[in-house]
């Protein structure tokens, strides 16, 4: 008898830690919607949830990573940004792109872009197609895919 009640009060135990446990994250939920608002801290609690969750080779790295670097952007912006406008769809564009020459859109929705709606991806991607040097606004993008190309065609002389 002596056990089962110690089973007993061992669960009640647990379930009041878990209670103040649960009481101390709505408490720092609510002051979190206080201050950032409920949108913006809904989007935040989904993009943490996401994280951890794509997966990429050393090739889809470096391209990421010099997107990145070069578009002076975070990676959590390029992959789980929600909204993507001015300069940032040109950097998913670029991603998409160049991660084309060894995956299928296919693969680049399901293993990196999973967040993203498939068909923006193509879309994304007929952007970088679509760059015309007779544009003036598509000079510094011209100029950005030579600087990329470069960079992956060292990358591949010195990875393979």
């Amino acid at each position: 008898m002596n056990f089962v009640n110690f089973q007993y009060i061992a669960k009640v135990n647990n379930a009041l830690m878990n209670n103040q446990d649960t009481i101390e994250i709505l408490e720092e939920l609510l002051n979190s919607v206080k201050t950032l608002g409920f949108r913006k801290t809904l989007n935040i609690l989904k993009i943490k949830k996401r994280k951890g969750s794509v997966e990429m080779d050393d090739y889809d790295k470096f391209i990421l990573d010099m997107i990145v670097k070069d578009f002076d952007i975070t990676n959590d912006e390029l992959l789980f940004g929600r909204y993507i406008r001015g300069e940032i769809k040109y950097a998913v564009g670029f991603a998409i792109y160049f991660l084309y020459e060894n995956k299928t859109l296919g693969q680049i929705h399901k293993n990196i872009f999973k967040f993203k709606n498939k068909t923006l991806l193509s879309k994304y991607r007929q952007m970088i197609f679509d760059l015309n040097k007779s544009y003036k606004a598509d000079e510094k993008f011209l100029e950005m895919k030579k600087t990329f190309e470069t960079k992956i065609e060292n990358y591949k002389k010195n990875n393979q």
